[in-house]
């Protein structure tokens, strides 16, 4: 009978080290910035402006301290002209904000103890599906067309985090990076007024420290 009743523990033990976690987190970015490694190009701070963040994580708890999973983002970073120092009477400005959505897997690591607070540390690997658009255009010059683009377009996305739960409660602060690719386009007319194009490639690393809160329902 005792050894029924040690196995009958185990067991449940198993099972609850073995649920079910679906988390639900909304957050904003503290710090957001964009360049490339050579920072050659990027996105000015005054123009990409810090944004909203939510995610759907689902995770199986592998052991009473370690989930693993894969999540789901949206993030939203607007983009401004007003900073943009250019002579608006002959130049307009068309910006389309960044739209991106992580796809990824999730580790973390739970530090059980006898409080009701656990803290946790987390790690996020996967890709990003982004959108968005900076454009600037001639306007108002005879006998110029020139335009010049910048289009974003899907990359790698990686990050690391430490949080607290609280009867179920979550609140995390993480560090995360999108790889975003950037497309340029440069198209203007020579002297002859024949149209000229040119475009090129580069990797955008947009880095974001975002604090987030969310509630996890357990089975």
């Amino acid at each position: 009978m005792k050894k029924i009743l040690v196995l009958l523990s185990l067991a449940g033990s198993v099972a609850m080290a073995q649920g079910n976690v679906y988390e639900f987190r909304a957050g904003w970015d503290l710090y957001n910035r964009a360049k490339d490694t050579d920072k050659e190009y990027k996105i000015r701070k005054d123009v990409l402006k810090t944004g909203p963040e939510v995610s759907f994580e689902y995770r199986r708890e592998l052991t009473n301290n370690f989930d693993l999973g894969a999540g789901l983002s949206y993030k939203y970073n607007n983009l401004t002209d007003k900073k943009v120092e250019v002579n608006k009477n002959n130049t307009d400005v068309s910006m389309k904000g960044l739209h991106s959505v992580p796809i990824y897997g999730t580790a973390r690591y739970n530090f059980r103890n006898d409080s009701a607070v656990t803290p946790y540390v987390k790690a996020n690997l996967g890709f990003a599906v982004n959108s968005g658009k900076v454009q600037f255009q001639k306007i108002n010059t005879p006998g110029v067309d020139e335009t010049a683009e910048m289009k974003f377009k899907h990359g790698f996305y990686y990050g690391v985090g430490a949080g607290i739960e609280y009867n179920n409660f979550v609140a995390d602060l993480s560090y995360n990076t999108n790889t975003l690719r950037a497309k340029y386009n440069y198209s203007y007319n020579d002297a002859a007024g024949n149209k000229l194009e040119t475009s090129s490639k580069d990797t955008l690393n947009h880095r974001m420290l975002t604090l987030s809160v969310g509630y996890s329902l357990k089975n």
